[in-house]
C-alpha cells in the first residue's frame, strides 16, 4: 500500500473534510485508495482514495497553504524573495475522496520511501496509541 506523507495540520484538515485536496510539486501516478500519513511521526491516521491529479499554478500551490501555521503575509513574503522563474513552474493538486480517520494509529513501516510516498506492508503495521481521558468510563 502507498501512503502519503503529509504535515499533521493539513493532514486533519483533509480526514475532518476540510479540504479535498493534496498539493505538491510533483505529479504523481498513484491512485486508488492511500494511507494519511504524520510525516514526522509515520503514523496513520486515515485514508482516502486518491482519485486524480490536476496542474495547479505555483501561486495556487501557496494559497493552498495559508492556514494559522502559514500566513497570507509569509505567502506574499516567499513570493518576494523567490526567483522569479520558480511562479510558473507547475505544481499539482491530489484529488482525494472519501478521507476515513482511524481510531489508533498505526505506524507504517516503509518497505521503499521518498520525499512525499511510503510504500509499506499493511500487515507490518505496528499499532500506535489511542488518547484517553481521566474522565472516560
Amino acid at each position: 500500500m502507498y501512503g502519503l506523507k503529509i504535515e499533521k495540520d493539513y493532514l486533519i484538515d483533509i480526514i475532518d473534510g476540510n479540504r479535498n485536496n493534496d498539493v505538491r510539486l510533483i505529479d504523481t501516478s498513484i491512485r486508488g485508495r492511500i494511507a494519511l500519513i504524520d510525516n514526522e511521526t509515520y503514523e496513520i491516521l486515515g485514508y482516502a482514495k486518491l482519485v486524480d491529479t490536476k496542474k495547479i499554478t505555483y501561486e495556487e500551490y501557496l494559497i493552498w497553504h495559508i492556514t494559522d501555521i502559514y500566513s497570507k503575509n509569509q505567502m506574499m513574503e516567499h513570493i518576494n524573495n523567490m526567483d522569479f522563474a520558480k511562479l510558473n513552474e507547475p505544481a499539482y493538486s491530489y484529488i482525494l475522496e472519501n478521507p476515513e480517520s482511524i481510531d489508533v494509529p498505526l505506524i507504517a513501516n516503509p518497505i521503499n520511501e521518498n520525499k512525499i510516498w511510503i510504500k509499506f506492508d499493511i500487515e507490518d503495521c505496528t499499532k500506535g496509541y489511542s488518547q484517553l481521558s481521566l474522565f472516560d468510563l
